[in-house]
């Protein structure tokens, strides 16, 4: 009995303790082993990653191998589980957008997973970097659900 009101003694403490700052931002990549657009995209996204503080980002792989020439909704135990993990992230949205795709990745603001940028293979590290440093920008220092007002430059949902 004694254990246990000790445990919930330390429970209660540490609920009083301030929150951890998170990440800002959270690159949401949609990716698998079989995407040769993945092959380029995630190291130019790890690249550019190195050139800011590992504090302020966050990348969550989504990743579909296992779901290559399956439907979504017919592998039902997988793609929950992908869900889950992207609703987790507060990107339920983004997964219901893009689950299907791979070879995308979603800047989203990481204290609600609005989407800021989306990013392809066809951008240099350089320029993934340049994205990054503007979403930054936006999630930390604009309201939220104002960061994006005429919306991103992400392809249309599926």
């Amino acid at each position: 009995m004694l254990k246990r009101i000790i445990a919930l003694g330390i429970v209660a403490a540490l609920s009083c303790l301030p929150a951890a700052a998170g990440p800002k931002i959270k690159i949401i990549s949609f990716t698998s082993a079989w995407c040769p657009l993945c092959r380029v995209l995630d190291p130019r996204i790890e690249d550019a990653m190195d050139q800011f503080d590992p504090a302020a980002t966050e990348k969550v792989e989504l990743d579909t191998t296992s779901l290559r020439g399956k439907d979504i909704a017919a592998d039902s135990e997988l793609a929950n589980a992908l869900r889950l993990t992207a609703i987790h992230h507060k990107v339920g949205a983004v997964w219901d957008w893009y689950g299907d795709r791979t070879g995308l990745a979603v800047i989203v603001a990481a204290d609600n997973g609005e989407p800021l940028t989306c990013l392809t293979a066809s951008l240099t590290a350089r320029q993934i970097a340049a994205r990054m440093q503007e979403s930054l920008v936006l999630a930390t220092h604009v309201a939220p659900g104002k960061r994006r007002p005429d919306g991103t430059d992400c392809p249309p949902p599926a």
